[in-house]
């Protein structure tokens, strides 16, 4: 039973491995050989495949960060002063008050536009070709995009949260986390995503968990956050109406077959997915603090 075991385990790494190299070769061909977005971009390919190395790499950066984060606010700091400088650093900026419960709004939104970014300089162009292929490969792996989803994927987010999880220290002991760290405050203090802190609010009233607030606010202050509030509804709300319109009308990247209704019943279905999923892997972080 093990000698199988150990049989089936080596067949998943030596399969997901051999796709990690096919999608990572055609992503880069795709754009070395300029048949990608970055093309289209008028950004040349020596360009276009340094950003994409770079983005991927502040995106690692910023997935494992945030567990990290979290899993050491209940640690003492004074343990990893002198041992490790730059996540004292980190960790003193977004420990303190509520900065972390902003810094991870800001980070959200901040791996958002980094991996809008990486499709952008290194998705391929329709009908790209770059190693010749069956159609029916390049059909799959580059014009559905699962070489760019998987190269994403084993490279800037999975090991990236794994390593972190059991190396919070060592991870974010380097300058990308504090500069990452002081991005996404002040992404935050921007009020895009305020409406975030008006659905808290209500989940809070629902669940009879009172928030508890890091210090007294003035009038001005609570006018000001208000007023954040109600223009980063406004934005959320404009963006809301034109996704579902796009969906209603068929302008979407949805399969050609699927009706509208079901499209919208799956963009939300797929939107509390996401919500759940990125809210159990903060919590999980918390509990892997037990490795520090």
């Amino acid at each position: 039973m093990g000698a199988n075991n150990a049989i089936l385990e080596y067949f998943k790494y030596s399969y997901s491995t051999a796709l990690l190299a096919l999608s990572v070769v055609l992503v880069l061909a795709c754009i070395f050989t300029g048949q990608s977005s970055a093309q289209e971009l008028g950004i040349p390919p020596l360009l276009a495949g340094a950003l994409f190395g770079l983005l991927v790499a502040w995106l690692a950066v910023m997935e494992g960060g945030q567990g990290c984060l979290v899993g050491l606010k209940p640690i003492p700091k004074s343990r990893y002063k002198q041992s490790h400088p730059l996540t004292h650093w980190s960790c003193s900026i977004a420990h303190e008050g509520d900065n972390l419960e902003r810094f991870i709004v800001g980070r959200q939104f901040l791996v958002v536009l980094v991996i809008f970014l990486i499709n952008m300089v290194g998705e391929a162009s329709y009908g790209a070709d770059p190693l010749h292929l069956p159609s029916v490969w390049n059909l799959i792996f580059l014009q559905n995009g699962v070489a760019m989803m998987i190269t994403t994927i084993n490279i800037g987010q999975l090991p990236a949260q794994v390593n972190a999880s059991v190396a919070m220290l060592d991870f974010v002991q380097n300058y990308a986390m504090v500069a990452t760290t002081y991005i996404s405050l002040w992404i935050e203090a921007s009020g895009l995503l305020h409406v975030v802190y008006l659905l808290q609010y209500g989940f809070t009233i629902l669940t009879g968990k009172q928030k508890v607030e890091s210090s007294s606010k003035s009038r001005s202050q609570r006018l000001w956050f208000g007023l954040k509030v109600t223009i980063s509804l406004a934005i959320l709300a404009l963006a809301l109406a034109v996704t579902i319109e796009a969906l209603r009308e068929g302008k979407s990247g949805m399969w050609e077959g699927v009706s509208p209704a079901v499209s919208i019943v799956i963009f939300f279905l797929l939107l509390c997915l996401v919500g759940l999923v990125s809210g159990a892997g903060s919590g999980n972080s918390c509990m892997t603090a037990c490795f520090v």
